[in-house]
């Protein structure tokens, strides 16, 4: 991840996750964007949860931010596991972690994302079998994977999004509809995605603050396009 900078490392420490005991795992905290994050990982996945760090070391999880990774595999059988794992995180299963130079609990939820989690397992495992093995073994995300199997059957989505803009450098007023474009490039296939993400009802007055505008559960058409790759 860009921009990662390294405040302090835990070394080898141990995770249990529910009924569930991770060895060899390695714990460390990490400012990016001047945030700090508690970063678990081990040879499957990372995950990251924003903290507040006290000058006494100690430190309480923060909701507003997180990221996770499920690296690449070889097979489905070992993907999908850490697909249930991180749900049960997001649901806020507690972590307990045990180390020579750290020990505690944190837990965190995110109800949402347990629904984008749950869509994901669907998506991925509606998949053509040899395509969706091949397709994990490349550095391709979740949500791209899980967008290659929708194109096909519902090449236009009904949804909704939360978005905060920075007033000082996207020009929005009142009446406006936010409208976002991304390519997905999915290795291992014979085409990428354009996504467009297109707010359905325009932006409220009510929406927009001094130095920002913030909404929450904005209904939205989402959109998507082969792209052939050359």
């Amino acid at each position: 991840m860009k921009n990662q900078n390294l405040i302090k490392t835990f070394g080898v420490t141990e995770l249990k996750i529910g009924q569930l005991n991770l060895k060899d795992c390695h714990s460390r905290i990490v400012e990016i964007n001047r945030k700090k994050y508690l970063e678990l990982k081990n040879r499957e996945f990372k995950l990251g949860l924003e903290i507040d760090l006290k000058d006494d070391g100690s430190f309480n999880t923060i909701v507003n931010n997180y990221y996770y990774k499920i690296y690449q595999y070889s097979n489905i059988k070992r993907f999908m596991p850490n697909i249930k794992l991180l749900k049960e995180i997001f649901m806020g299963q507690l972590i307990e972690i045990s180390g020579k130079l750290v020990t505690g609990k944190v837990s965190f939820e995110n109800r949402i994302e347990v629904m984008k989690l749950d869509l994901l397992e669907k998506e991925i495992l509606g998949l053509e079998e040899i395509k969706k093995e091949k397709l994990l073994q490349e550095e391709n995300s979740l949500y791209s994977l899980a967008l290659l199997n929708l194109i096909d059957k519902t090449p236009t989505l009904q949804s909704w999004v939360n978005f905060r803009c920075d007033l000082d450098k996207v020009q929005l007023i009142e009446g406006d509809k936010i409208s976002v474009e991304r390519i997905h490039i999915i290795k291992g296939n014979d085409f990428n995605i354009r996504e467009r993400i297109v707010t359905v009802a325009p932006v409220e007055k009510r929406e927009i603050k001094t130095t920002e505008a913030v909404a929450y559960r904005k209904t939205c058409e989402i959109s998507l396009e082969k792209i052939p790759r050359k």
